[in-house]
C-alpha cells in the first residue's frame, strides 16, 4: 500500500464514509448503531449557541444587569406620592379647668374627626454625583456582562472545536488500531500456515497470537476513547450524550494547509484589542472607578426639593368639595451636610478603592493567561507542522520496512520479532500523523479563541 493510499484510507475511515453514498447536510444517513444526523463543525457550534447552559446563564446575567440599570434612574427622577383619603378621629375625656390651683369647672370631652388629602412631588437635586455615577456604573456593568457573554460564547466555540477535532482524532486512531489488528490477524494466519508445514516453531504462533491480543486491547481502548470524545462533544453542545450523530471530517478529500503562521508579538497585540475577556476586565476597572466616585459622593452635601398640595377639614365636603377653600401649597428646599455618620462613608471609600485594585489585578492576570495561551498555541502549531511534514516519509519508510521484514520472515532469513517491530513502527507513524493533524487544528482553534475570533 502506497503512502498516499494509506493516508487517504485513514482519512476516509475516520469520517465514517465507507458507505454507499454520502448523505446531504442535515439528512439522516441511517438507523444502525452509531449513525444519526450528519453534523458539520458550524452546525455543532450553532447547536451549542442554542443549548449550552453556560451561554444561557450569561444571557440571563445581561438581563439582570439591564433591569438593575433601569432601576438606577430612580435617583435622578422625581417621586410623586398622593394620599387620597386620610380620616383621623380623636376622642378626649373631660378636662378640669384650673386657675391658680383652684378647679373652676370641668371642660366636657369631645370627639373630633379630621379629613385630609395631599400630593407631594419630591426630587433629589444634588448628592455629590452619586445618582449619576450609579447610572454610569450600571451602564458599564451592562457592557461588562455583554462582553462576558461574548467571552463565554467564544470559549464555548473553542470547546466545541476542541471536542470536535478530538473526536475525529480518536476515530482516526481507532482506524489505525483496526488496521494494526488486521495486520496481526494476517500475521497469525501466516505463522500458523508456516508452522503446519514445519517452517517455523510453535513459539512463533504463540508470539503472533499474543501480539494480536495486545493489538485488540489497544483497539478496545481506542473504541472507548471514541465514545468518551463523542460524549464530550455532545455535552459541550448541550444535547444528550446518547444522541446519535456523525461528524464531517474537514480533512476529507484534501490536505491540511499548515502554511499560515503569526508572529507572537502580532498575536499579543491583536489579543489585547479583540479578546472579549480582556475587554470585559478593562470595563471592570472603569466600573470600579465609578464605584469609588459614588463612595466619595457621601462626603458632599445633599440638596433636595419638594412641592406639596394638601387639603384638610372637619367635614368630608371641606376636603372633597369647595376646592377654592381649605387648601395649602408648600415649597421646600433642603440642604444637608454630612458631618458624622460613624465610619460608614470612609469604609465604603476604602472598599471601593480595594475593589479597583482587584479589578486592575484581574485585568493583568487575564492578560498573562491570554499571553500564555497564545504562546502555547503557537508552539503547538509549530510542533504539529513539523510532525506532519515528517510523517509522510516516516509512513512510506515504515511500510517498506514492514514489507521487507515480512519477506525475510517468509524465506526464513528474518525473525517474527522483526515483523512485530516493523508493524509497531508503522502504527506509530500513522498515529503520529493522525494526532499531529488534529493537534494542529485544535491549536489553531485555541489561538483563534485567545484572539477573540
Amino acid at each position: 500500500m502506497s503512502m498516499r493510499n494509506t493516508i487517504c484510507w485513514a482519512v476516509l475511515m475516520s469520517a465514517g464514509l465507507f458507505t454507499q453514498g454520502v448523505p446531504a447536510y442535515g439528512q439522516n444517513p441511517g438507523s444502525g448503531p452509531g449513525t444519526g444526523d450528519l453534523y458539520t463543525l458550524d452546525r455543532c457550534i450553532r447547536i451549542a449557541m442554542e443549548n449550552n447552559p453556560q451561554i444561557e446563564i450569561a444571557r440571563k446575567q445581561v438581563e439582570v444587569r439591564q433591569a438593575a440599570a433601569l432601576g438606577s434612574y430612580t435617583g435622578v427622577m422625581p417621586t410623586l406620592n398622593a394620599n387620597l383619603v386620610n380620616a383621623n378621629r380623636t376622642t378626649s375625656g373631660d378636662t378640669p379647668v384650673i386657675v391658680e390651683g383652684v378647679v373652676l369647672r370641668e371642660a366636657p370631652g369631645s370627639t373630633r374627626t379630621n379629613y385630609s388629602n395631599n400630593v407631594f412631588l419630591r426630587m433629589n437635586l444634588y448628592n455629590g454625583g452619586r445618582n449619576w455615577n450609579t447610572i454610569r456604573r450600571d451602564r458599564q456593568l451592562i457592557d461588562n456582562e455583554k462582553l462576558g457573554q461574548v467571552s463565554t460564547e467564544n470559549q464555548v466555540t473553542v470547546d466545541v472545536k476542541t471536542s470536535y477535532y478530538s473526536l475525529l482524532r480518536a476515530k482516526r486512531l481507532r482506524e489505525v488500531a483496526e488496521e494494526n489488528v488486521r495486520l496481526n490477524e494476517e500475521q497469525l494466519r501466516r505463522s500458523q500456515s508456516m508452522y503446519e508445514i514445519g517452517s517455523v516453531a510453535r513459539v512463533d504462533v504463540l508470539g503472533a497470537r499474543a501480539n494480536l491480543g495486545g493489538a485488540r486491547i489497544n483497539l478496545q481502548n481506542q473504541e472507548n476513547a471514541v465514545l468518551r470524545a463523542r460524549a464530550e462533544l455532545a455535552n459541550v453542545m448541550g444535547i444528550p450524550s446518547t444522541a446519535a450523530f456523525q461528524i464531517v471530517d474537514p480533512l476529507e478529500g484534501g490536505s491540511l494547509d499548515t502554511t499560515a503562521s503569526m508572529a507572537l508579538q502580532d498575536a499579543l497585540r491583536m489579543a489585547d484589542l479583540t479578546n472579549p475577556a480582556i475587554q470585559r476586565d478593562e470595563g471592570g476597572i472603569r466600573s470600579a472607578l465609578l464605584q469609588t466616585k459614588m463612595a466619595r459622593g457621601g462626603l458632599w452635601p445633599t440638596v433636595s426639593g419638594s412641592v406639596g398640595y394638601s387639603r384638610s377639614g372637619v367635614r368630608v365636603q371641606d376636603v372633597y368639595g369647595n376646592y377654592d377653600k381649605n387648601w395649602r401649597l408648600s415649597f421646600n428646599l433642603n440642604l444637608s451636610m454630612p458631618i458624622l455618620n460613624g465610619t460608614q462613608t470612609y469604609a465604603e471609600i476604602s472598599q471601593a478603592q480595594t475593589q479597583q485594585l482587584i479589578a486592575e489585578e484581574t485585568l493583568r492576570q487575564t492578560r498573562r493567561t491570554t499571553s500564555l495561551t497564545i504562546r502555547r498555541a503557537l508552539l503547538d502549531l509549530d510542533t504539529a507542522r513539523e510532525v506532519i511534514a515528517l510523517s509522510g516519509d516516516n509512513i512510506a519508510a515504515s511500510e517498506e520496512s514492514l514489507r521487507l521484514a515480512e519477506e525475510r520472515y517468509r524465506v526464513g532469513s528474518g525473525t517474527l520479532l522483526d515483523v512485530f517491530n516493523a508493524q509497531e513502527v508503522l502504527a506509530r507513524a500513522k498515529s503520529d500523523l493522525a494526532g499531529a493533524q488534529y493537534d494542529y487544528l485544535i491549536a489553531q482553534a485555541t489561538l483563534d479563541g485567545a484572539l477573540g475570533k
